[in-house]
């Protein structure tokens, strides 16, 4: 079985999803956004809006201080970030939780991350730490 067979079901195109802004470098404070460093990983988490009901329910099992934006899922899935809903093993309580995996080479993975970034909505602005 493939490594892409392995994964969970495939998250709706419809679905908002949040994306925890958790580190220093993933907000660009003196310009007010967010850097494509969250989003240029391989695989990176995310919570399903419409089951977490809130984005205080992601802030939950966030560091305090964490910021929060919202893209949708389809077009991100048009920039081959594919979203699939799956237990957070830190977490395994929050069913709300997807991992969106990009399985482009580097350097092609960093242009889609760039591209994602101009889709995100703002939920949360990041105030502690990784502000």
């Amino acid at each position: 079985m493939s490594a892409a067979a392995a994964r969970g079901p495939e998250v709706a195109a419809t679905e908002e999803l949040y994306r925890g802004i958790t580190h220093p470098s993933w907000w660009v404070a003196e310009e007010g956004r967010i850097s494509s460093a969250a989003f240029s990983f391989p695989t990176f988490s995310v919570d399903i809006a419409s089951i977490a009901g809130s984005p205080s329910h992601t802030l939950g099992h966030l560091p305090p201080g964490s910021g929060l934006v919202a893209f949708n899922c389809g077009q991100a899935r048009s920039l081959c970030f594919d979203a699939r809903q799956e237990i957070d093993p830190e977490h395994p309580q929050n069913l709300a939780h997807a991992h969106v995996y990009c399985d482009l080479p580097n350097k092609q993975r960093k242009k889609k991350a760039q591209a994602l970034v101009q889709l995100c909505k703002m939920v949360v602005i990041p105030t502690g730490p990784t502000a």
